[in-house]
Order: C-alpha cells, then structure tokens, then sequence
C-alpha cells in the first residue's frame, strides 16, 4: 500500500540555463542549473555558481532553452 504524504506537494524545479563567456577568448559556455535567475544575477550570490569576471550573454528559463543555446552558441 502506498502512503501519500499530508500538506503541499513538492515542486517539480525547472532548470535555468546560462550562457556566458570568460573576460578573455571567445568561446561561450552553458551552466544549466535549478537555482533562481535572482542567485545567478545577484553579484555576491553568483560568486560559486559562474566564475568571477564572466559576462553573462543570455540567461533562459526552462528545458528547451538547452538544445536552442547550444545550436545558437555552438556548445558542445
């Protein structure tokens, strides 16, 4: 028999996709992570999430930000 907890039910996390690229060169890169937009624009929250000093190109919301970004960006 299966027991269904009380209360709320948990929330499924949609991933936030980030393309950014490193102060010198001119590859991009794709972080793809469940934290909000808010942790990875704020300055001092971002710190562990994108390297210092990386520009933020595109930030999106959701699974098929992936397979666009990475076509867009050409990210292997």
């Amino acid at each position: 028999m299966r027991y269904e907890s009380k209360g709320r039910p948990s929330e499924v996390k949609i991933p936030t996709v980030v393309v950014y690229k490193k102060p010198t060169g001119k590859k991009y890169y794709m972080l793809v992570t469940e934290s909000e937009v808010d942790n990875i624009l704020n300055p001092p929250k971002r710190k562990p999430l994108i390297p210092e000093g990386c520009d933020i190109v595109d930030i999106g919301i959701g699974k098929s930000f992936i397979k666009s970004f990475k076509k867009q960006y050409n990210i292997k």
